[in-house]
């Protein structure tokens, strides 16, 4: 009976001795573990696929009233742009309307770049689609509630479809920006996160970033937006491109991590 209980207490200490020692040495916990740096979370997917696709929802919506209103033939007196537009004012170009369509188009594909590096496909695909998706909703609801001629309207040879349809008066904010911007943050940030010692980390920075001032830059010149415009399609990219994969960052600095090891398992509490 002595021995029983001798060997029980020898076990109860190897055990705890796995469970605890790796408080004192980390190393060994380290060796086994390593954490990704995003995570996926189903309620905040969730959510952030139900604003982005709520933003899409209220301007089909709403986009019958907005085209009620059609346009009387009449060019629009450019005085009544604000200053810090009216020097910026462009008539329509069709080759570089074309030209920024197509620098947005590589800036949305320059994330591929970060999420073939990272390896962890599914979550940078969906945290990709959200990105997109809720940068697309936001501008498209302001879109919906802000009535903005675009500058061509103020020149000569406009852009027919646009006067057609009623996308005319969609000026504010940039979508192009909006998704360029949204696209090369997304990527600059990721790509930074799981590759923080990559000597591509800048390149890829700076081809993404340069894209997407390309793109407004692109949008102004083209006569198609107002720098206002642009800049807000900038930060409402920006802050989806960045905002997006922060929310999904794993914190591993406080509570309980197990790790399985030969020896039994291993636990690590901080707090």
């Amino acid at each position: 009976m002595k021995a029983k209980r001798l060997f029980l207490t020898v076990i109860l200490l190897i055990f705890s001795a796995n469970i605890f020692a790796q408080s004192e040495d980390e190393s060994v916990f380290e060796s086994d573990f390593e954490p990704k740096p995003f995570m996926l979370d189903l309620p905040m997917e969730i959510s952030l696929f139900a604003y982005g696709g709520a933003g899409w929802a209220f301007r089909f919506y709403m986009s019958h009233k907005k085209s009620d209103e059609e346009w009387d033939g009449k060019l629009y007196d450019k005085s009544d742009i604000n200053a810090f537009d009216r020097w910026a004012a462009q008539p329509y170009r069709k080759t570089l309307d074309d030209f920024g369509t197509i620098s947005c188009a590589l800036a949305a594909a320059v994330p591929i770049a970060s999420v073939v590096a990272s390896k962890d496909y599914l979550t940078m695909l969906v945290m990709y689609a959200e990105t997109m998706l809720v940068a697309s909703g936001t501008y498209s609801a302001i879109k919906t509630v802000v009535t903005r001629n675009r500058p061509y309207m103020y020149f000569d040879g406009g852009k027919q479809s646009d006067m057609d349809d009623g996308d005319y008066k969609n000026s504010f904010p940039s979508g192009h920006t909006t998704n360029a911007f949204a696209a090369a943050v997304f990527a600059s940030y990721t790509f930074s996160v799981y590759n923080p010692d990559s000597p591509y980390r800048l390149p890829v920075c700076i081809a993404a970033l340069s894209l997407a001032g390309a793109t407004g830059a692109l949008r102004v010149a083209s006569g198609n937006h107002f720098i206002s415009d642009v800049l807000a399609g900038a930060l409402i990219g920006s802050a989806s491109g960045f905002l997006v994969p922060y929310l999904h960052l794993c914190h591993y600095d406080k509570g309980v991590q197990l790790s399985a090891l030969p020896g039994g398992i291993a636990a690590k509490i901080k707090y």
